[in-house]
């Protein structure tokens, strides 16, 4: 990007505003915030990486040329040095009223008014602050051609989110400004974790069957793992993750195991392949093959010419990663260790040939090769994972409420699993915004429901708004509850009065579905319980034949 094309950029930071509503959120991430802004001024100025794709100036590079702070110096003063360090020009707004109100806000508005008639043009203004009051400056910036960007620490009006081009939320700003990102260290409670139960050739087992179903599309989904891992005795056997605590950390041990793994973030993560850097291109060019057909051209053969026999003899459409074990059970090893004849994924094989003699599906998931002549490819509906369903009344009552409130719009069931998980995980760790939510959400995935990070931190942080500090006291139940308090008072703020069934219906919608959890739970260890009975009248009496 050439000089010419960075925005010009004017920053104004309410810190008061910011750094009281990071700390409702997490106390860690408040402090990161003011004690070191040369890190998230970075961010800013790189073109904030990491913020969602598809958010306009988000990912140009900027110049701030005007930075100004302003913070009440009764009770921050000790942070003022850590800006003036930062090239920031810091203004001293004491509170004016026996509850803390300061100026900011007024001296912000005149700045930033002033600022649009200043010598340099500015392309972009950023205001760091969630105060409603700014709204009419928004739209004044607007007016007159210029872009803006907020952060809001608290829950924002729509209005105040509608005025501005670009809204960083405080998930985003915590994780990839602030640099906050990371589950990497997360330990019991207790400080120790328990003992890896797994062998070296194991692991090494392990990672390479991750490696070959990941190859056949280029990659594996996360909620697809476990079912992947059972294939081995061990692991079925064992119920701690072979003794690394998680799904999550032991993908990542079994991706530095093997040199062409990755671990993709997403919703849900994902493991992918990293394609040998001479099978970039995924369509070969036929006058770049040498005169004598090399190896790689010869198993390409073998493996493209066995592909057509499976699809040519299938009934129906095959599974992608299906046909891929095939090709690795009866070719054996080499398939791997020539990455696919160097096309680095089978995907990428099929896919680099003209004439195969059978078509790709890449949709519906998770792919499927077929004969168009003789077979039928499943409708998405019929592959798709069934969804929880709310009655009618109730989804039409959710819907609404989700609309007005920002509340997701997730089943009973959904809502249950999230505050259980979440109740889990502070009980073994303490509470930090990201890396919580993701362990909330790879909890989840290892019971085989994907619900996005952005779900779970909008559930966190409502709960965060309501002035609740996590503890490892929290139960799924008392977790809902303040949730649901806080769903209620964002009602109240868009003057939305419930009725008694309404109310009745939102208790049901947030908290019904931990009564079924907690009636399958009791169900699962009732069985358990008596199979254990069953297991042992049945070892007493094997004793009693023997004797």
């Amino acid at each position: 990007m050439t000089e010419k094309s960075r925005l010009k950029s004017a920053l104004f930071v309410d810190f008061d505003n910011i750094y009281l509503g990071l700390r409702q959120l997490d106390e860690d991430a408040a402090e990161q915030f003011a004690a070191n802004p040369a890190h998230w001024l970075k961010w800013l100025e790189e073109g904030m990486p990491g913020m969602p794709e598809g958010k306009g100036q988000a990912s140009a590079e900027r110049d701030i040329l005007i930075r100004k702070c302003y913070l009440n110096p009764r009770d921050f003063q000790r942070y003022r040095p850590f800006f003036t360090r930062s090239a920031f020009s810091v203004v001293d707004c004491p509170s004016l009223t026996s509850q803390g109100k300061n100026s900011a806000d007024i001296y912000m508005v005149m700045d930033i008014l002033d600022t649009l008639n200043h010598p340099t043009h500015f392309d972009e203004f950023i205001i760091l602050s969630g105060d409603s009051d700014f709204m009419p400056v928004l739209l004044r910036l607007r007016a007159h051609d210029r872009r803006t960007a907020i952060l809001s620490a608290g829950p924002a009006s729509a209005a105040f989110i509608a005025a501005s081009d670009l809204v960083i939320s405080e998930d985003v700003f915590i994780e990839h400004a602030l640099g906050m990102g990371g589950e990497e260290g997360r330990k019991p409670a207790n400080g120790s974790a328990p003992p890896i139960t797994a062998t070296p050739e194991l692991l090494d087992a392990m990672a390479e069957k991750l490696y070959a179903e990941a190859s056949a599309n280029g990659e594996i989904l996360a909620t697809d793992l476990p079912k992947l891992y059972r294939n081995f005795p061990e692991f079925r056997r064992d119920s701690n993750w072979l003794g690394f605590y998680s799904l999550r950390a032991l993908t990542t041990h079994l991706v530095r195991r093997h040199p062409n793994l990755r671990i993709t973030e997403g919703d849900p993560w994902r493991v992918t392949v990293e394609l040998p850097r001479k099978a970039t291109k995924s369509k070969r060019q036929p006058a770049e093959r040498p005169a004598q057909p090399t190896s790689d051209d010869k198993l390409r053969k073998r493996i493209l010419d066995l592909v057509r026999k499976l699809v040519g003899r299938a009934q129906e459409p095959i599974l992608m990663g299906r046909a891929a074990q095939e090709v690795i059970d009866q070719l054996g090893s080499q398939v791997i260790e020539s990455h696919w004849a160097g096309a680095g994924t089978f995907k990428n094989l099929l896919q680099s040939e003209e004439n195969l003699g059978f078509e790709i599906a890449t949709s519906p998931s998770p792919g499927y090769l077929y004969d168009p002549q003789r077979h039928a490819l499943p409708r998405e509906e019929e592959t798709a994972k069934p969804k929880d369903e709310m009655p009618p009344k109730l989804a039409e009552f959710a819907k609404r409420i989700s609309q007005i409130t920002g509340a997701p719009y997730l089943t009973p069931r959904q809502y249950a699993l999230i505050f259980t998980a979440l109740a889990e995980d502070l009980k073994e760790h303490r509470y930090h915004l990201t890396s919580t939510s993701k362990a909330v959400r790879d909890r989840l995935i290892e019971q085989g429901e994907s619900v996005s990070r952005t779900n779970i931190n909008n559930v966190l942080k409502g709960i965060a708004y309501a002035k609740h500090r996590f503890t490892k006291r929290d139960t799924p139940q008392s977790l809902a509850r303040v949730y649901r308090s806080y769903i209620l008072s964002r009602c109240d703020d868009a003057e939305l009065e419930l009725s008694r069934e309404e109310k009745r219906m939102l208790k049901e919608w947030i908290e019904g579905g931990l009564r079924e959890l907690q009636g399958k739970k009791k169900s699962e260890k009732a069985e358990k319980k008596d199979d254990k009975k069953k297991n042992g009248k049945t070892t007493a009496l094997v004793k009693a034949e023997a004797k």
